[in-house]
Order: structure tokens, then sequence, then C-alpha cells
């Protein structure tokens, strides 16, 4: 029969006599059993085997099993001694049985014989469990935290009634068991967690390959056996062909589509011993340590059968949703028996690579291996490398220079962007904004930049109150104008910040007004009533009929003119004239450069509005001006 508190009886009813109760000094024993496997940090599934032992070991019983629940689904675990290891396993396979039934239900199933007629359930697992020599079986569910963990089931080969006092003595073992049990699996879960940790800081999260901290350690560590054995390590520099028009194209899904697929195909065709990354976005690195010192040309030959075999690698297409994308890759090389550490090596590979790109037809590169003559380029592909990684890394900054009425009152101010790098210190803009503009980041930190001025035009605003500064003047590049985001962008932050339009200044050279995609976007954004102003004017980049077409406010006379506008009678005429023709178009005029008591007394008889320069205030971050102006 099947009952789940079986009532008093016989352990066999062929026999009188019953097994005898587990005394105290046994429970004692077999909990400090498990009390030391928990303590020795075990995995849960070495507990639950040690929990077959003990109940084994101090239960009259035949064979001891046990089960976990997997998903939903019961798992065997572990046996005694083996002998119903096919018949526990068989509950896996046919998801029935007594411990199917413990688990699914959370109570304990106790059969005192399995011949009985009256036993109908699991008819598959009875004959095999009969086969075996066994009569009876209890399935204990392992319970805690509200769900089943599991059961622990026990055999007798014998028919009879499982005595009350064996069943509570087989509770209370579980009970203790599954409390352990539940430590070893928050310990997994813990070691799991820290594993995966572990590994994210180390491995890209889209294609799981090493990131730029794991290879520049491998690449250490390689370049250090090479040189204890004489010899050399290849690094290649990969980087996939027009990668951003299939991004443009079919969207960012189908880019991780690519980028996944192209990493997979490459890591197939590697020695064991060799190492591919992905550093960002396109780029991936491989190197191929343990190379045999050689000649040159041989070298060479080995490094571009690598290459052949990577390409070899992309060429099939990957297929995309409506399209095939045929993947092709430019490859820079340096070896390194001509460098000193990882990060040359790998910023000469990048160089080459570069090199290679702009030689190759159409977009698409070549094999490059790297040179005298990228070493000369390392260090600016290395800064713009670092540049990329300035915005996400926190280390651009927003100085303030203030622009002043004659009389000494502030007008207004100039967002200007400084890098706090690293190495270098505060950088300019004038040291890095052509490597932005180049390499396509100036739209992303010119958003920025906007994004941080209307913020700080706010904060000034509920700080100074009628003192603060009437506009905030942000630089913006001709590339910027014809992005179709930017107004967006400038939407979104003067929302954010409760500012009106006339609070947030644009100001771009006048260089920039060649571009034919730069007037529409000046109408568009004085429209919106946004101050707009011209960066060097009279430095001779527009004729006066296209300045009468732009729709500026404000022009700054170049700091190239200011400059001895005191001592020579030359630049103060030519500053006169410059101001005449501003003034003339109706424009605010600012003086910039300014920086002596003498050259602002000059540039102000000009007729000069406004002054800006080292004598009206420096380029400072904004609390320094908070504190000078709030004083």
């Amino acid at each position: 029969m099947i009952h789940e508190s079986p009532p008093p009886g016989t352990w066999d009813h062929r026999s009188a006599a019953a097994p005898p109760a587990p005394d105290a000094t046994a429970l004692v024993s077999a909990t400090a059993e498990l009390a030391a496997a928990a303590a020795a940090q075990i995995g849960p599934e070495e507990l639950l085997a040690r929990l077959v032992g003990v109940a084994a070991g101090h239960l009259a019983v035949d064979d001891v099993g046990v089960m976990v629940v997997d998903a939903g689904a019961v798992r065997f675990v572990h046996a005694d001694v083996g002998v119903v290891d096919h018949v526990e396993r068989l509950q896996q396979t046919l998801q029935e049985g007594p411990c199917r039934d413990a688990t699914l239900f959370s109570v304990e199933v106790v059969v005192d014989d399995l011949a009985d007629p009256v036993q109908t359930a699991w008819p598959e697992y009875v004959a095999q469990v009969l086969a075996a020599g066994f009569r009876s079986v209890v399935a204990v569910p392992l319970v805690s935290r509200g769900r089943v963990w599991g059961s622990l089931d026990l055999y007798r080969r014998a028919v009879g009634t499982w005595q009350q006092h064996e069943l509570e003595w087989v509770r209370l073992l579980a009970h203790v068991a599954v409390s352990y049990l539940v430590m070893a699996a928050d310990r997994e879960e813990a070691r799991r967690a820290q594993r995966e940790l572990a590994h994210r800081s180390t491995h890209d999260a889209l294609t799981g390959l090493p990131n730029r901290a794991l290879l520049l350690d491998r690449l250490e560590h390689a370049l250090q056996t090479a040189r204890r054995h004489r010899r050399v390590v290849a690094v290649l520099f990969i980087d996939l062909d027009r990668f951003k028009a299939v991004n443009d194209t079919f969207g960012h899904a189908a880019g991780d589509t690519v980028l996944t697929t192209a990493a997979a195909r490459m890591a197939a065709t590697l020695r064991e011993g060799d190492t591919l990354a992905r550093l960002a976005g396109d780029e991936f690195v491989l190197v191929c340590e343990d190379l045999p010192q050689a000649a040159a040309g041989e070298l060479r030959e080995h490094v571009a059968a690598v290459a052949t075999r990577l390409r070899r690698a992309l060429a099939e297409p990957v297929r995309l949703v409506g399209a095939d994308v045929v993947v092709a890759a430019s490859i820079g090389v340096a070896l390194s028996d001509e460098h000193p550490d990882a990060d040359e090596l790998l910023a000469d590979a990048d160089a080459a690579m570069y090199r290679a790109k702009q030689s190759g037809a159409a977009g698409r590169g070549d094999l490059a291996v790297a040179g005298p003559h990228d070493r000369a380029h390392r260090s600016v592909r290395q800064l713009e490398r670092q540049l990329g990684r300035a915005l996400p890394l926190g280390q651009l900054r927003v100085h303030y220079q203030p622009i002043l009425e004659p009389g000494g009152a502030v007008y207004a101010v100039e967002a200007l962007l400084r890098w706090q790098h690293p190495e270098h210190g505060l950088l300019p803009a004038a040291e890095f904004v052509d490597l932005a503009a180049g390499s396509g980041l100036v739209v992303g930190i010119g958003r920025w930049v906007l994004t941080e001025a209307c913020a700080q035009m706010a904060r000034w605003q509920g700080e100074l109150g009628p003192r603060a500064p009437q506009v905030v003047y942000v630089n913006v590049s001709a590339r910027e104008l014809a992005d179709p985001a930017l107004t967006g962008t400038i939407t979104t932050a003067l929302r954010r910040y409760g500012l009106p339009p006339e609070r947030l200044g644009l100001e771009l050279l006048e260089s920039s007004f060649l571009d034919a995609d730069v007037l529409p976007s000046l109408h568009e954004q004085q429209r919106r009533g946004h101050p707009l102003s011209i960066d060097d004017f009279g430095t001779g980049y527009s004729s006066l009929s296209r300045l009468v077409e732009l729709p500026v406010r404000m022009a700054k006379v170049d700091r190239g003119f200011v400059a001895g506008v005191d001592s020579d009678p030359r630049r103060r005429a030519l500053v006169d004239a410059v101001v005449t023709v501003a003034r003339s178009l109706d424009l605010r005029v600012v003086a910039e450069g300014v920086e002596t008591p003498a050259q602002a007394d000059r540039v102000t008889e000009a007729g000069c509005h406004y002054l800006q320069g080292f004598h009206c205030g420096r380029p400072q971050p904004a609390e320094d001006l908070t504190a000078a102006w709030a004083a």
C-alpha cells in the first residue's frame, strides 16, 4: 500500500521481528557526518552523495538513492552500493515513480509491498524494482525555502511496514541534510556568480572572446616567454571592412550577427595557444605565439599564410534577413623582435592595419607589415583610440570663459572642451579636436558638451539669479550642424533643464560656412531662437555677399587682430575695419584674445560690444566661476 504517514506495524509481515530503532547516538553521529561534509565546502551533489552514505550506514535498509529536481524534472544523483542505480535512473527517464511523486506533491511516499496486487502505480518501475530483489520503498522529499530540492529514497528487500520511529528519524536526517544542501547551493551560486563576473571582466560580452585587458595580459606573457626562448610573437590587427555600412543599412542587430559570425569563423582557424580578442566595434586582434626566429622573409610568409586562413574563413557570406553580406578585412601585422612592450607592438599593428585599409581599393584593405613609417603615426593613432574611450571613462571636461561687457559685467560664457588625459594632463580642445573630427567622434562629444552646458546654465540660474550669464555659447562644427539629430539633442537638453532657446548660443568658425549643408541648419536654429555667433571673423574665408546670407547675431574678431592692437597702427586699422564691417551687418562684436588693459581700452574704442580673453577671465571649471561671481 501507499500512504503518507504509515501506521505502526510489523517490518516484515512474514516475520515478527521489526528493525531496531536507531538510537540517539547514531542520530548524533549521522548529523555530525553531514555537518563535517558541509564544513568542507563541498558542492551540492557531493553533499547529497554523503547523505546517501550516512543514511545507508545508520538505517536498517538495503540500498539508498538520492534524486534532485532539475528544471521541474527529477534527475538521479547517487546510490549507495549501486544496485538501485538502474531503477533510480528509470525514474529519471520515465519521470514517474515514488521519487517523482514525492517531489511533485511534497509528501512522503511509503510503499510497504511493491508486489501487493493493489499496487498499480508506476508498473514499469515496479517491475524493475521487483526484478532487482526489492519489495518496499520510501521516498522522502527534501524541502526548504518553500521548494522541493530532491528526494531521499530508501529500499528494503523484505516486505514490511515502515515504523513510525524510523520515518521520524529519516525526516530529521532529511531536514538536516536539506539545510546543508541549501547552504551548499548558495555557496555554489556565489562561486558561479563570481566566476561569471570574472569572465565578464576579461571577455567581450557579444562574442565571448577575450577583451583588451585579457589580450594585453596574454600578450605581455607571450613576449616574456618569447624573449626567454628566443622566439617571435606576431600580432595581427584585423578590421572588418565597411562594417559601418552594415549597421547603417541593416541595423545593429544585423551588425551583431556579422560580428559574432566573423569571430566564430576566425576562432576556428587558430592554433592551440593563439589568442583572438575583440578590442571594440569591428576590431579584432590575433596573437600568434611561439614563432621560430627566422629571416624576415620567412616570418612574413608565415604571417601571410595566417592572414590567408583568416580571409578564407571570412569569405563565406553571412546570411542576414533579406540579404547575404560578404565580410572582408584589412590586416596589419607587427612582429615582436622590434618592439619592447605589448602596447607598442599593438599600436604598430594598428598603424599597419590603417595603412592597409588606406591602400586597398574602395575601402577594402589588404595585408601590411609594420615598418618605420607606421611607427611615426603610432602616437597619433594611440591618441585617437584613447579619445574614443575618453567620454565613457569620464575624462572629458567643460571649462567656461567669461564674455564681459566693457564695464566688466558678465554677458555670457563660452563652453570650452577639455580632456583630462591620464598621462598628458589637461589638454585643450585644439590638441585633439581634429582627431575627433577625423574619426567621427566629434558628433557624440558635441552632443555631450551641449547637454553639459545646458545643465550648468540651469545651475547658474538657480544659484546666481540675475547675476548669472545670459547665454552659454557652445562651439559646433559643420559636421555637427549637418547631423539630423542635432535639433532633437538640443530640444531634449533644453526641456530637461527648463531653459529657453535664447539661453543656448551656437558658435562656429567662419571657415565652416564653406560647407553647403551649414546654411539651412543655421537658419533652422535661428528660427528656434538660438543666438548664433561667428568665430574668427575677418580671417578671409567668407565673401561679404555670403556673410549677408548668414542668420548670425554676433561676430568674434580673431585674436590675431587683437594682439598688438594697442601698439601697432596697422593692427588698429585692421580691427577698425573688421568692426566696421561687422557693425554694418548689424552684428554684435566680441574682441577675442584680450590680454591687457590697454588692449581692452583700444578694442572698446573701436566699437566692440564685448570682450573675451585672459584679461577678462581664463577658462576654468564652472564651480570656480560660481565662487568668484558669488563673492
